[in-house]
């Protein structure tokens, strides 16, 4: 048996958690976040899907603790979108349950608990979960209102699957050339705009904290994995001097077209700290980095991921 419903709910009594107004910014264990406040429409747990921000949404600091920014630059986005397509629901009971949900997402504008995406009734929590991250078609639409129509309007535009926008700051900042490394010029503040088409398909997702219960499913976007120094394996270490180094032109803004241009060989060393290896395509460029390094976010969004394939 296999049910299909839609996006329920998106801008009234069916959100489990409604915005508030930003409080004031904080940090804690070198994350930036603000609180918002989130009230419940008093919707059971068993069977709700929700999408929710996770680490870093707002920005990372410098420094030398686990999730800090290890050569000291300051990271703050501005804005972070991903494009939701569907989830599907796998349970050994009663089949499969797929949510057509075709919704833009601003990770920035959720609440701490999520934002309800579907309500199945009667039914517990799924044994794994697959859901697809797709470019957008024109057809998405906002989650909430905290996400902008003009942002649903751009990704659709573009066909991206995730756009993220932010700067790098660091008072004695400098940018190096990717194959000169001695040659160098202060930058203490770089911008990046950066919207990416690959979507992704991820399967085989099963929760793997027995400590926390999950009878809801709660997809949780993090937006560290493209400063983390491995692709194949989870690690603490981050680092951003890459964006600055890749601003080829030294205009104060490092873009795709630049990332396309380095080889991923001659800024993300080994020496460096860099383990590219256990990627699912080739690292050639820089901008393979990134793209690899955003599919990732996706594999680590419900406990784990078996597989992620293309879109």
């Amino acid at each position: 048996m296999r049910g299909t419903s839609l996006l329920c709910g998106l801008f009234g009594g069916a959100l489990l958690c409604g915005c508030g107004d930003d409080g004031g910014g904080s940090a804690g264990g070198g994350q930036m976040y603000t609180t918002r406040s989130s009230v419940s429409d008093g919707i059971a747990a068993a069977g709700d899907v929700f999408v929710a921000a996770g680490q870093g949404v707002f920005g990372l600091f410098g420094g030398s603790g686990a999730h800090q920014i290890r050569d000291g630059w300051n990271v703050e986005y501005q804005k972070l979108l991903v494009s939701l397509g569907s989830v599907i629901l796998r349970r050994t009971d009663d089949g499969d349950h797929e949510i057509v949900a075709r919704v833009i997402v601003d990770l920035q504008a959720l609440p701490d608990d999520g934002v309800l995406v579907d309500h199945v009734d009667g039914r517990g929590g799924p044994g794994s979960v697959d859901f697809t991250l797709p470019p957008a078609t024109g057809d998405s639409v906002a989650l909430s209102p905290g996400t902008l129509e003009a942002d649903a309007e751009m990704m659709n535009k573009n066909g991206w699957a995730f756009y993220i926008e932010g700067t790098i700051e660091k008072r004695d900042g400098y940018s190096c050339k990717p194959d000169a490394p001695a040659d160098c010029v202060q930058a203490p503040t770089i911008r990046f705009r950066w919207g990416l088409p690959h979507g992704a398909a991820y399967t085989g997702c099963e929760w793997n904290d027995p400590s926390v219960p999950s009878q809801n499913v709660t997809l949780t976007f993090p937006a560290v994995s493209w400063l983390q120094t491995t692709i194949a394996t989870e690690t603490t270490t981050m680092r951003a001097q890459w964006i600055a180094d890749a601003d080829l032109d030294r205009d104060g803004e490092t873009t795709l077209d630049e990332l396309q241009q380095i080889d991923a060989a001659a800024l993300l060393t080994r020496r460096r700290g860099y383990e590219l290896s256990g990627a699912a395509g080739p690292i050639d460029t820089v901008y393979d980095y990134l793209r690899e390094q955003v599919r990732v976010a996706g594999m680590r969004s419900w406990g784990r991921c078996t597989t992620a394939s293309a879109l």
